[in-house]
């Protein structure tokens, strides 16, 4: 199952969150690190073309999240009640779920991995 994923445009994430955007072209990837507008070490990453995500949020040089998921379909900024998060979904024929990386008011990680 190949697909690209379905991505905003790099600049809503600067619209969104002031984040800086940079693109990796050799590997086709897109890294958002989000460290000086919320004071956390926190860095999303997203390849349309592998569809895949990996996330990381670290404290001191101690890595305290790393997720790395294939098989993503969808991804999208959501602002709704005062919270600003990305949205990935996915399905990869045997898991679906969605990753929800909550930037403002404060990160919030939630990953919810499913047998279909």
């Amino acid at each position: 199952m190949s697909r690209n994923l379905e991505s905003p445009d790099s600049d809503r994430f600067t619209e969104e969150f002031g984040a800086t955007v940079a693109r990796d072209a050799t590997e086709d990837v897109w890294v958002i690190d989000f460290k000086e507008v919320t004071g956390e070490d926190l860095t999303f990453s997203y390849s349309p073309t592998d569809a895949s995500v990996r996330v990381q949020l670290c404290d001191d040089q101690e890595t305290l999240v790393d997720i790395f998921r294939e098989g993503a379909i969808q991804l999208r900024i959501e602002s709704k009640r005062g919270n600003s998060s990305i949205v990935v979904e996915f399905n990869d024929g045997v898991t679906s779920g969605e990753l929800i990386v909550q930037i403002f008011p404060r990160i919030k990680i939630t990953d919810r991995m499913l047998f279909r």
